[in-house]
């Protein structure tokens, strides 16, 4: 291990990726800012050269962040940075193993979706306290409620919403046949007052209707409705309805997945109808619906306390 001094090291990495690798400045000023946090670290620590470097003061760093409050993704970030410094002085045979490879950050906490409760659903679904100047147009109206329908029945990605085309709809079986991730795709019902909303829509759509598109959700010059305005009109329609909250199409998915898992308990049930490849994404929905879970479970199961005592 070199005896070299690793600030005389860092100036010479950072001219490599400004001069030779031609990073961004930001990419740059990032990478500078991390080691020199990790450098000041080493030398109060008596870590002055390279030297005296090995993977436990790699880890004993990254334990240093962690309990100084650095979130685990500004700590992979770091890591990042020394893997890059230490891969660069590989190259230029002044080491040879590069101890921050094998070290990983905390995992990070994951964040639970949002969700809304069934109030909120219950005031979007109501067209009646919508008599706003959001909706001058009422024909409007129709159409954002038809969206909005179909994206808590059927639990759709804004993608797959945006892309529907009346063919895709069997309206005798409640049937919706969706192109999803990797082109894949998935058989989903379609509950009666979605089936009911699209009708609905449908009869206003054909004045709008000029290329004879097949897309179910257009706008008033009879254009596809991009993805951008769909998210749009959502969020016109949470303020017309009251909902307080920020409504956009990926919240929906959370919520009728939530409320799909609260009624029926089976997992797989839910992840087929959301296409998810693995279960494990589908395993988030249970963190969101532990209460419930608890709840019928004291109600249900023959050896809890509130049931040995009707025994």
């Amino acid at each position: 291990m070199s005896n070299q001094k690793l600030t005389a090291l860092l100036d010479d990495y950072i001219f490599h990726i400004d001069k030779v690798v031609n990073y961004s400045n930001n990419t740059i000023s990032s990478y500078k800012r991390d080691l020199n946090s990790f450098i000041i670290y080493c030398k109060k620590n008596n870590i002055s050269n390279l030297k005296l470097i090995d993977e436990k003061v790699i880890r004993d760093f990254v334990s240093y962040l962690h309990r100084n409050g650095i979130c685990p993704k500004s700590i992979k970030r770091y890591l990042s940075s020394i893997r890059s410094f230490f891969n660069f002085l590989i190259k230029n045979n002044i080491i040879k193993n590069n101890y921050a490879e094998n070290v990983k950050s905390p995992k990070s906490e994951k964040n639970l979706p949002e969700i809304l409760q069934h109030e909120d659903i219950n005031l979007l679904a109501d067209s009646k306290i919508k008599e706003t100047n959001f909706y001058k147009n009422k024909e409007l109206l129709v159409r954002d409620t038809a969206i909005f329908e179909l994206f808590y029945s059927s639990g759709l990605r804004l993608s797959e919403l945006a892309n529907i085309r009346f063919s895709d709809i069997n309206f005798k079986e409640s049937l919706l046949r969706v192109v999803g991730k990797g082109s894949k795709t998935r058989i989903v019902p379609v509950g009666s007052k979605a089936v009911k909303a699209i009708e609905l829509w449908s009869e206003v759509r054909k004045k709008y209707l000029i290329d004879a598109t097949d897309f179910l959700f257009i706008g008033l010059r009879g254009k596809v409705l991009s993805p951008r305005n769909i998210q749009l009109r959502m969020n016109i329609l949470a303020k017309a309805s009251g909902v307080k909250q920020k409504l956009y199409p990926h919240k929906l998915r959370h919520t009728v997945a939530t409320h799909l898992l609260e009624s029926s308990g089976n997992i797989r049930a839910v992840q087929e109808f959301l296409g998810h490849e693995n279960i494990s994404t589908t395993q988030i929905y249970t963190h969101l619906d532990n209460q419930y879970l608890m709840t019928v479970y004291d109600k249900v199961h023959p050896r809890t306390k509130k049931n040995l005592k009707k025994e």
